[in-house]
């Protein structure tokens, strides 16, 4: 299972990715799943399940370059076979997985462009790195970690309003409401012929 010590505030960490990937129909695993690599997952690795996607929280032991690229390299490895042993059991339906690499303070500008390479970088799942906020931070929040809402799949701005049993038409102005009332009456093809015929 896990080994060592759990990095300090990891668990606003794991507030942050439990309330977001509730949101979304992520839910945590309690028990990580056996893998067959050498590789242990360090102590406060999270995993969020669901039918479409993975999101593995992982920690990073610092937030130097050599040891940012050590982490996303095992972590990367090991969230590999649980995505292969998900599919597996979803016969052959692919699994988004998003990594999630804690780091144990904001990265140095040397690390951030170790960083962007990482994150760009898709082989096996999308990859992401958090940090706790400082007072340090440009918008004077020292609260919760940067860049959670980074997180692809958890991302998503929250909605203006809550959706209802019904469908909503969207409101068409009157050059609109013409077209559409044109393609109900007579079809697609022949509304297309008499617009090309008139341009």
């Amino acid at each position: 299972m896990t080994e060592g010590t759990e990095p300090a505030d990891l668990a606003g960490a794991r507030g942050q990715l439990e309330e977001l990937c509730a949101k979304v129909g992520l839910v945590s695993i309690n028990d990580l799943p056996q893998s067959e690599t050498p590789i242990r997952p360090p102590n406060g690795s999270t995993l969020w399940s669901s039918s479409y996607a993975r999101v593995l929280l992982w920690p990073c032991g610092a937030s130097d370059p050599a040891s940012v690229e050590q982490a996303a390299a095992a972590g990367q490895a090991w969230f590999d076979e649980v995505l292969v042993q998900g599919e597996r059991h979803t016969r052959g339906r692919p699994i988004d997985g998003y990594l999630v690499l804690a780091l144990p303070q904001a990265p140095d500008a040397e690390a951030r462009e170790e960083i962007r390479r990482i994150e760009l970088s898709v082989q096996v799942c999308r990859k992401h790195l958090i940090w706790p906020s400082s007072a340090d931070d440009a918008d004077g929040d020292p609260v919760g970690w940067r860049r959670v809402a980074d997180v692809t799949v958890l991302g998503l701005p929250d909605a203006v309003a809550a959706p209802g049993p019904e469908l909503q038409w969207p409101g068409l102005d009157i050059e609109a409401e013409a077209l559409w009332n044109e393609l109900v009456s007579i079809g697609v093809a022949e509304a297309i012929l008499r617009h090309e015929e008139a341009a």
